[in-house]
């Protein structure tokens, strides 16, 4: 990128295709000025996978491991059954559930030739990490958002932070 008199900042083109959505800051402490944010793209078969309690996602791992699919097969009625996925709101509960069933079948079919007994393993794998994020998520779940409570004797309040007070309540 050509800069003037090394006074030009990077700049961002509207017909450039970044792959990521980005927004204009200000330099900060001497250094760039650009902040980007990126979003993994997911095509619908892995955005329809399952948001499962965690041990229901480690037990399909485990089943994805030693009979590829068996564990996406079983996740799919989990979606029957309550749990979440990004397509929900898109695509309904019924039309998730039979693109977990395809990509079960997908990965029976092509266990033959290792394609889908390693692709099971990673549909295992992301089901776990999917229902460790939310566990985690859940857990800082504050009814009011500028309160954190340690515990029942502890509150660091958000104002208590930026003032680097971390005194009891």
């Amino acid at each position: 990128m050509a800069q003037k008199g090394g006074t030009e900042q990077g700049r961002i083109k509207a017909g450039d295709n970044l792959g990521a959505k980005s927004m204009g800051g200000t330099p900060s402490m001497g250094g760039g000025g650009v902040v980007v944010e990126v979003r993994e793209k997911k095509g619908p078969l892995r955005a329809a996978i399952p948001t499962m309690p965690f041990p229901l996602a480690v037990i399909c791992l485990f089943l994805n491991t030693f009979i590829p699919g068996l564990g996406t097969f079983i996740s799919a009625f989990s979606v029957l059954c309550g749990a979440r996925s990004e397509l929900i709101s898109e695509r309904g509960v019924c039309c998730v559930f039979w693109l977990n069933v395809a990509a079960a079948f997908i990965q029976i079919l092509t266990a033959v030739i290792m394609v889908g007994w390693i692709m099971s393993i990673f549909w295992g794998m992301d089901m776990v990490i999917l229902a460790n994020v939310e566990s985690l998520v859940s857990d800082f779940k504050f009814t009011r958002p500028e309160d954190i409570w340690l515990s029942d004797d502890i509150k660091i309040n958000k104002t208590m932070l930026h003032e680097g007070d971390t005194t009891t309540a």
